[in-house]
């Protein structure tokens, strides 16, 4: 993988905590994605924004993400 394409995975992950925090705050919990979209799941897990345990929620560290994200 390029590092372009690292980069654009990190920011559309970025992207997608905004609504993974929605979900997790008025669900409890996020299910695993299927497809395409495991990539991203698959990168929040590997940078510590969701939790490992089911069901995952965001981190302190991943609503802090999606916060400043929103703050752009």
């Amino acid at each position: 993988m390029t590092k372009a394409e690292e980069n654009f995975i990190d920011q559309y992950t970025r992207k997608m905590l905004v609504e993974w925090a929605k979900q997790s705050i008025a669900f409890g919990g996020l299910s695993e994605p299927a497809g395409a979209r495991m990539i991203y799941f698959d990168h929040a897990l590997a940078k510590g924004w969701l939790t490992k345990r089911e069901p995952h929620r965001l981190t302190a560290k991943g609503f802090g993400v999606a916060a400043s994200f929103l703050k752009r």
